[in-house]
């Protein structure tokens, strides 16, 4: 009885086979117990309620055809599924906005948002280092002169972008949106040295003169 009760046999042929064999001696078949299959494949891809695959919107999380660009619920692109898998640290937000207030574009980058980060350092280096460099000419010439105007509007500049990069760092790391994206930024910097070479013409065009 006790033989018959640890007898093993071939699941394919039927032949009998020691308890240690891995294979069969007669049809050489396998001998070990068949594997679960992997499920991490079929069940990584999502599906729809008609088997199809299928894409979850990361905003509103309806199961689109995977055909599809677009969110059939609320139009969100298929590429939004990218942009949602970026890197995302967390933080507090007031570690956050003393970080920006120390540098600008730190708090952005703490957070993970580093081409933000990146904008919001450009845009207060420029107007910042501007304002240095009219301090420097001017040394030893009893003031600012004539570019106190173009001064003043660096050093306003300089501050708007400090400031507000502390506020949307806080901000971004308490989850809400900021209130200037890197695109308006860059822009409004864009704006700004236009109007610096207007105000830069408009004071050198009388010394020109004069002359």
């Amino acid at each position: 009885m006790s033989a018959m009760s640890v007898e093993r046999r071939c699941p394919s042929c039927g032949a009998l086979a020691s308890a240690d064999a891995d294979w069969c001696g007669q049809c050489y078949a396998s001998l070990e117990a068949p594997r679960a299959p992997s499920r991490t494949k079929a069940e990584a891809r999502p599906l729809r309620p008609d088997g199809e695959p299928a894409w979850p919107c990361p905003v509103c999380g309806n199961l689109n055809p995977i055909a599809m660009n677009l969110c059939l619920s609320c139009g969100t692109p298929f590429a939004r599924l990218f942009q949602e898998a970026e890197r995302h640290l967390e933080i507090d937000p007031t570690r956050a906005a003393l970080w920006s207030l120390l540098f600008p574009g730190l708090g952005q980058w703490k957070c993970g948002r580093s081409l933000d980060g990146l904008a919001r350092m450009v845009a207060f280096l420029v107007p910042f280092g501007t304002m240095l460099l009219l301090v420097v000419s001017r040394l030893g010439r009893g003031g600012l002169g004539s570019t106190a105007l173009l001064f003043s509007l660096f050093l306003v500049a300089s501050f708007v972008a400090w400031s507000t990069s502390a506020i949307d760092a806080y901000r971004v790391a308490s989850g809400v949106d900021p209130l200037i994206g890197p695109r308006t930024l860059l822009w409004g910097l864009v704006g700004l040295i236009l109007v610096a070479v207007a105000l830069a013409t408009a004071v050198a065009l009388p010394a020109v003169r004069s002359r």
